[in-house]
């Protein structure tokens, strides 16, 4: 079956929901719609989880958050990451799941009040191919926000697949030093993101330098 075309006035007259953000993440991610594609990726150490779970915590002000732990998995790191962040004070809209790959994970997704955010650290640790993702993404995307972590070598996100959803993605955020750079597709903002003041000082120096 062919698919409909639409004209200029179809896309002009769309309403699209935009996340009213607010403070230093409408600074550095402007306001998204609630259906974004993102990519946080970085070196390990680098601040990259401890940044999503600081969003994930503001996303809950727009809806429930679904954190999928694949490579830390239910584990005291994880724990300890929860708790400097405070993550108890949204614990009616921001869960926890432990390694669900992407079969587990779309059962529950389409389940009646599921998660409108959902969060996968990290791609490293989803046994998936490019097919597969795509599969996810036109069932799950644009219903649902969708933030992928990423690793890195040398300066580019890691392995074949995280590659593909690098460029595939709404917003790219890398992270070093505890510093969040968001960019492409940006709706306002650009400015980076202090993810931890202290740690940001001490890799980059005096922070009025970043």
């Amino acid at each position: 079956m062919t698919k409909r075309a639409f004209n200029v006035k179809d896309l002009l007259n769309k309403k699209f929901e935009i996340l009213p953000f607010t403070g230093n993440w409408e600074a550095s991610i402007g306001q998204p719609c609630k259906q974004f594609s993102m990519m946080i990726t970085g070196p390990s150490g680098s601040g990259k989880t401890e940044f999503a779970i600081q969003l994930s915590k503001y996303l809950t002000n727009f809806g429930k958050v679904a954190y999928n732990s694949i490579e830390q998995g239910f584990s005291h790191t994880l724990q300890m990451a929860m708790q400097r962040n405070h993550m108890e004070h949204v614990a009616d809209k921001f869960l926890i799941l432990d390694k669900e790959q992407l079969p587990q994970l779309s059962k529950r997704l389409r389940k009646q009040r599921a998660a409108d955010f959902i969060v996968i650290d990290s791609i490293q640790y989803l046994n998936a191919n490019k097919k597969e993702y795509f599969q996810f993404k036109q069932e799950f995307y644009p219903k649902k926000g969708i933030i992928y972590i990423s690793h890195i070598e040398g300066k580019e996100a890691k392995g074949a697949l995280a590659k593909d959803i690098w460029y595939d993605v709404d917003i790219q955020v890398p992270v070093e030093g505890f510093v969040a750079t968001p960019k492409k597709r940006l709706n306002g903002g650009g400015k980076p993101f202090i993810v931890n003041a202290e740690r940001a000082a001490i890799y980059h120096g005096e922070l009025e330098t970043i």
